[in-house]
């Protein structure tokens, strides 16, 4: 089964922490199959959606220190820009509703993918207001908040022009203080321009191919929604973050306390699959799926029997991770 799911992918990552706290890694294939680069423990792979749980852990650890109230209205922290229902009034959505996806926020079709380097730089509030082809259609409150599950990129957009605004920073450079610097990390960022360049110079991120396996234009995507589908990472990186996740479950983490992380493992009501900012195997273990254009990954956290798994790839399969052989390798080596 391993050799015909290798085969899919031009080239796939793998790391996996046991229930002893061993951690052991896998590598397959080409990290870009023109140079005949082959993966290995430094490649960096997209890690598409995984930033929502990255984004959730900077929102949980803000909470914390007192700066944020997550149970607030998310219009409460924001100026540029507002969040509005379609009556036109300001709404009355948490920054919990987002992180949860119960906030009523439709994405539209087709969005969010497809933005390129040589592209013209699109900004936080464009993207909201749905005045680009990267997404065009205006973030409102559409649903009734907390009633309805409806998965939203656009509803991590607010956030991440929330911390903006708050802090007067780059939401990478927030989550690499909070986050990434504070575990020591060094092959896990959120892609800005500034840094989709620095690492491709490199020679480390994995070029990202279509379903047909030619290689996207330009190589590497570019997501200016950084919080909802921004973050590249090794496999090595994200089990780090998965340790520490792990640890604080059990009160000793670097990042979080163990209220954060078991707030966001709660069930969310009439949705008992979601939590914050992740998603829900079970009462102790959890998710997080990314999908993009130039790769699919998954994650998965048991905090019970502290294991974890990554796996990543650098191509688009066409099909969910059940259907493409990634949550097999997740749960099988």
């Amino acid at each position: 089964m391993v050799d015909e799911i290798v085969k899919r992918f031009p080239g796939i990552g793998c790391g996996y922490i046991q229930k002893n706290g061993t951690a052991k890694y896998a590598f397959h294939g080409a990290a870009d199959r023109e140079s005949h680069s082959q993966v290995d423990e430094h490649t960096i792979f997209p890690a598409c959606s995984i930033s929502k749980f990255i984004t959730a852990i900077c929102i949980m650890k803000l909470s914390e220190q007192g700066v944020i109230e997550i149970d607030q209205p998310v219009n409460s922290y924001l100026s540029r820009w507002k969040l509005l229902d379609l009556n036109g009034d300001e709404s009355n959505v948490s920054i919990r509703h987002i992180l949860e996806h119960t906030s009523g926020i439709v994405d539209g079709e087709d969005g969010f993918y497809g933005h390129r380097l040589t592209d013209q730089a699109i900004g936080l509030v464009e993207i909201l207001e749905g005045s680009t082809t990267y997404n065009n259609l205006p973030a409102l409150v559409r649903q009734s908040p907390g009633t309805v599950f409806e998965y939203s990129d656009a509803g991590f957009c607010v956030l991440q022009l929330m911390l903006e605004e708050v802090f007067g920073k780059e939401f990478a450079d927030l989550a690499e203080e909070l986050v990434f610097a504070v575990l020591g990390l060094k092959d896990i960022f959120f892609g800005t321009r500034e840094k989709i360049r620095f690492f491709s110079r490199k020679g480390n991120l994995a070029t990202g191919y279509k379903g047909d396996d030619s290689p996207i234009e330009g190589k590497y995507p570019i997501n200016p929604d950084l919080a909802a589908s921004g973050l590249w990472s090794s496999p090595a990186e994200l089990m780090v973050i998965a340790r520490d996740f792990i640890d604080s479950f059990n009160g000793r983490g670097r990042i979080l306390g163990q209220e954060s992380v078991r707030e966001m493992m709660k069930p969310v009501e009439n949705f008992p699959w979601v939590g914050l900012g992740l998603f829900k195997y079970g009462e102790d273990t959890i998710v997080s799926k990314g999908w993009g254009e130039n790769g699919q990954c998954m994650l998965k956290i048991n905090c019970k029997d502290s294991s974890a798994a990554v796996v990543m790839t650098n191509k688009d399969p066409e099909v969910a991770q059940e259907e493409s052989g990634v949550e097999w390798l997740l749960n099988h080596i």
